[in-house]
């Protein structure tokens, strides 16, 4: 009789033991929080925040949204978890994997977007016209910048800090406006709105498109992230996550007029600026929205980065990318 007590004892200790777990889980999952920028290349997120798209998917789950201004912030509020997944471009995402932090690639939001423009009065034929020119990206060691510098490498050119005669300088797009106005720019590789934006109010000029620039517009813009642990936790959401993902990008392609409507909304409602929905509309032009992450591409622009001085040691991404929750949504959305 007494070890049949002390068997139902332990059934009811392992019983409740379960149910706190489960419990615990369940709230873990009650809420997730996704970071974004109010950039053309995050339009999934944006157009689905706003079109409901990812609160379908999700249910009763509660979502909450944090904007960032650059990729390093958005890393850091990853590593802490204080966001559990979002779209950031590819370059902050690999330099955190390289230095050991616990992020996985999940897929891709956009491809393209990047240009490079000139002065409407400089005359461009090719790379050799940016000899003895002032040329500037957003910052040192950036995915605009690293597409820079591979644009002049596979022309035999090179910066003035590598031995050549291109001035190269880090601006902010915002600063680059100003420069160009002035005279003291003259060329810049430069991501949507802001090409769009200089053709607009300098009569600035796309020389190189998107699809014309290294890796031929197939380098991700934005990719979708997350940390490990909530990855392992909640697999099933972050799954939700993608076919929202998907789901918003088939919306952009299918009403891009809407779409156009809603990127300049949030755009405002973020950072109070109006942009002329002309400059939208070009811009999205620019931009592939796709889910679909080509491993080999992020693996050649974190060689070419770690080549370069940005990034130190090692470059393997092996284990960075892991498309195979992407490939179940994409397979279920083959079969429906």
């Amino acid at each position: 009789m007494k070890n049949t007590n002390k068997i139902i004892i332990i059934l009811l200790l392992i019983f409740t033991i379960t149910l706190t777990g489960q419990n615990a889980l369940a709230k873990e999952t009650e809420e997730i929080t996704i970071g974004y920028f109010p950039n053309i290349t995050h339009a999934p997120a944006i157009v689905g925040i706003e079109e409901n798209i990812f609160q379908d998917q999700l249910g009763d789950i509660t979502i909450k949204t944090r904007i960032f201004p650059n990729g390093s912030l958005f890393m850091n509020a990853l590593s802490t978890r204080q966001i559990d997944i979002g779209y950031v471009g590819p370059g902050p995402a690999i330099n955190r994997f390289l230095q050991g932090a616990k992020v996985t690639a999940l897929a891709s939001a956009s491809t393209g977007g990047t240009v490079l423009v000139t002065s409407k009065d400089l005359s461009y034929n090719s790379p050799e016209d940016l000899e003895g020119k002032v040329v500037a990206t957003a910052a040192l060691g950036c995915t605009h910048d690293l597409l820079f510098r591979q644009l002049i490498r596979e022309n035999g050119l090179a910066t003035k800090r590598q031995g050549g005669n291109i001035d190269h300088r880090g601006q902010k797009p915002a600063t680059m406006v100003g420069l160009f106005a002035t005279g003291q720019l003259d060329a810049a590789m430069v991501s949507e709105p802001w090409a769009a934006r200089m053709e607009d109010q300098l009569n600035a000029k796309v020389v190189v498109d998107w699809n014309q620039v290294p890796w031929d517009g197939k380098l991700p813009a934005t990719i979708v992230v997350t940390n490990n642990k909530f990855l392992q936790e909640n697999p099933a959401l972050v799954k939700s996550v993608l076919l929202a993902n998907q789901q918003a990008i088939n919306y952009i392609k299918n009403n891009s007029a809407r779409s156009a409507q809603i990127i300049q909304k949030g755009i405002e409602d973020i950072t109070s600026q109006k942009l002329p929905i002309e400059v939208i509309e070009r811009s999205l032009t620019r931009t592939n929205m796709t889910s679909e992450l080509d491993k080999e591409v992020v693996q050649e622009l974190a060689d070419l980065s770690t080549e370069l001085g940005f990034i130190k040691g090692d470059s393997d991404l092996t284990g960075f990318i892991d498309t195979s929750l992407l490939d179940e949504v994409n397979l279920n959305e083959n079969l429906q």
